[in-house]
């Protein structure tokens, strides 16, 4: 989960900046229907743009949607597939499943793995379920499970309740649902009445599928390594310590030099509301020691070297050191906020990282975010 979650002032702002996305997704309601209709051949498979990345491994960018989801890295083993992170909706990883059937493989998919708990990479485990039965393993750390089980479902009910208040990266759907109808009955262009009709359905239809949620939690879990060994090559799932949030794992391919890293390693501004910020540098190193040339992250585009994964690191340990040195000289979070422009970031300005994870925001937007990630690190530091 990378998207931090808005207010409803700021929500209505951009709004009116015409800020959010629309696109199309399956129009279904419930999983089973979902992934039916994704099988067949005529059903719309757009919602990830598949990328090569090296002989066997591929990259599921998640296209914009009114409700995101996460990307995905495929690995084609001798029989069967490996997949990681399982998206927003069982609907959204129906629809994988069919672009990986009809631009990849026939091979099934044997393997998911939940790279941590999250909301946006793990409420799409029933669709594979669904898809592939009991011969699938869903794989995550043994803290992911424990998380998964505590956190998603009442964290989904809570950003699904018109007068809940939803944890700070999950999407109020009602809150956006009420935005999209206030524009669309305030515009008077035919093509933006277009766009912002779509992603009222979008939102809609999340609503409608995930109304009657339970999450289904990983088969396999372990506590440091789980090794698949193939004929094609070699898969490790590996914990590194926490990061992103306290259960984060990787699956790394030492034949093909590929990791792929969820959040933890990712190619937009990261999200900390879970977060361990002063470990979260020092686990990335511990990743860093693996012999890898491409990172699939859960947002983002994959990257093809090491730059961006050690600005990262990088902005998560200045913003850690920063906002430590102010608690403990008795500041405030806005003093503390107030301290840190954009521009005395250091991680932000080197190495053009700034311009990688500002999404097209302008300099109060951007402002804003690494305000969020200052906030997040703020009541971070020091959980255990």
């Amino acid at each position: 989960m990378c998207q931090h979650a808005l207010s409803r002032r700021s929500f209505f702002h951009r709004m009116a900046m015409g800020s959010l996305a629309g696109g199309s997704i399956l129009d279904l309601a419930w999983r089973r229907a979902a992934w039916a209709q994704a099988m067949v051949p005529s059903a719309p498979t757009d919602l990830f743009e598949i990328q090569s990345v090296t002989e066997g491994v591929y990259f599921a960018f998640a296209r914009p949607q009114a409700v995101g989801n996460c990307n995905a890295a495929i690995f084609i083993n001798s029989a069967d597939v490996l997949v990681v992170d399982a998206h927003s909706k069982p609907s959204a990883a129906a629809g994988l499943i069919a672009q990986i059937k009809q631009q990849v493989t026939t091979k099934p998919v044997r393997y998911l793995v939940d790279t941590h708990f999250h909301w946006d990479h793990s409420q799409g485990n029933a669709g594979y379920r669904d898809a592939f039965g009991k011969d699938l393993k869903i794989i995550a750390s043994d803290t992911t499970k424990k998380l998964q089980a505590q956190f998603s479902q009442t964290r989904l009910r809570e950003s699904l309740d018109p007068h809940g208040h939803p944890f700070a990266g999950q999407p109020h759907i009602p809150v956006l649902l009420e935005a999209a109808r206030q524009q669309l009955s305030a515009t008077g262009s035919p093509e933006q009445k277009a766009q912002i009709a779509d992603r009222i359905r979008q939102l809609e239809t999340f609503q409608r599928e995930m109304q009657d949620f339970a999450p289904m939690l990983p088969t396999v879990t372990f506590g440091k390594t789980y090794v698949i060994k193939d004929k094609a090559h070699d898969l490790h799932v590996e914990f590194h310590g926490r990061a992103h949030t306290a259960g984060d794992v990787v699956v790394f391919c030492p034949q093909k030099r590929v990791v792929a890293t969820g959040d933890m390693i990712l190619g937009t501004l990261p999200f900390l509301g879970d977060s361990f910020p002063r470990e979260w540098p020092k686990t990335i190193d511990s990743v860093a020691k693996l012999a890898f040339d491409h990172v699939a992250g859960g947002h983002g585009a994959v990257q093809h070297g090491r730059q961006r994964m050690t600005s990262q690191r990088n902005y998560i340990e200045d913003l850690a050191t920063r906002v430590e040195a102010g608690k403990k000289a008795g500041q405030s979070l806005s003093e503390i906020q107030k301290s840190m422009p954009v521009a005395s970031i250091k991680a932000l300005q080197a190495d053009g990282y700034g311009d990688v994870v500002r999404g097209g925001r302008d300099e109060s937007a951007m402002q804003a975010a690494v305000n969020t990630n200052i906030e997040h690190v703020f009541n971070r530091l020091g959980q255990r």
